[in-house]
């Protein structure tokens, strides 16, 4: 099964490593954090303000698809994509290739922000005003954590198709990037307004996105089964021709 063959292979491990140092590169790192009490729930809001920093932002789109972007080229090169077609059958060949591409992003993501929590409640946590835990930072991670995570899955899977119709890793690896930072700088330089567009929106949502962000989680959701039914698209097309 791919995902087996993704959680033994170093570039996943790679990605995730560079993925949390990122949110610890994001961390805002203030004069309060050096007093004796806390405040209750810090490690939390810690992780969760390093995941809205301009350095996640910027990782995002590298390391969610690099372990699993180009691995339909790394097959093809490899000269064993073949076998297992034969070995699996075309429709179980593209189920796993596109199931384990979505998740691929997302688990990265995952696991540095889990790596990242428990970071800051080892560091942080023997200080906080434990017998007063408020609720709200516990749902405020929870929720920018899972954003990310599909942010990440629509990326790895945006990804496996610019490698499938592309031809490269190159655009495997850049073209998502490319698209991601352009929505950014549309939204800084010249449509201020169109906040729909903006992926630190997405990660963030200080806008009206309806009751309870409804819309930004659907937004989100649909934007990542789209890329990961385009993946499944383009390899359904490729795997015809052969």
């Amino acid at each position: 099964m791919d995902l087996k063959r993704m959680l033994r292979d170093r570039k996943f491990y790679l990605a995730v490593l560079v993925s949390f140092l990122g949110i610890l590169a994001g961390t805002t790192w203030t004069e309060t954090m050096t007093e004796t009490a806390l405040a209750a729930g810090t490690f939390l809001k810690l992780t969760t303000d390093a995941l809205k920093s301009k350095t996640v932002l910027f990782l995002l789109p590298v390391t969610a698809v690099f372990p699993y972007g180009d691995e339909y080229l790394r097959e093809r090169q490899g000269k064993f994509q073949r076998f297992l077609i034969i070995r699996r059958g075309k429709s179980e060949y593209c189920l796993d290739k596109v199931f384990t591409t979505a998740l691929s992003g997302a688990l990265v993501w995952f696991l540095a922000i889990f790596l990242g929590t428990l970071f800051f409640f080892l560091l942080f946590f023997a200080r906080e005003a434990v017998w007063d835990w408020p609720a709200e930072p516990i749902w405020e991670l929870l929720e920018v954590s899972g954003r990310v995570c599909l942010i990440a899955s629509a990326l790895s899977s945006l990804s496996a198709v610019c490698a499938i119709m592309g031809g490269t890793v190159y655009l495997a690896f850049g073209l998502p990037f490319v698209l991601f930072y352009t929505c950014v700088i549309l939204r800084d330089r010249y449509l201020e307004g169109l906040y729909c567009i903006d992926p630190a929106e997405w990660i963030g949502a200080s806008q009206n996105w309806g009751e309870g962000g409804f819309g930004l989680w659907l937004f989100l959701l649909l934007l990542s089964v789209g890329c990961a039914a385009l993946h499944a698209l383009a390899l359904i097309r490729v795997l015809e021709e052969t």
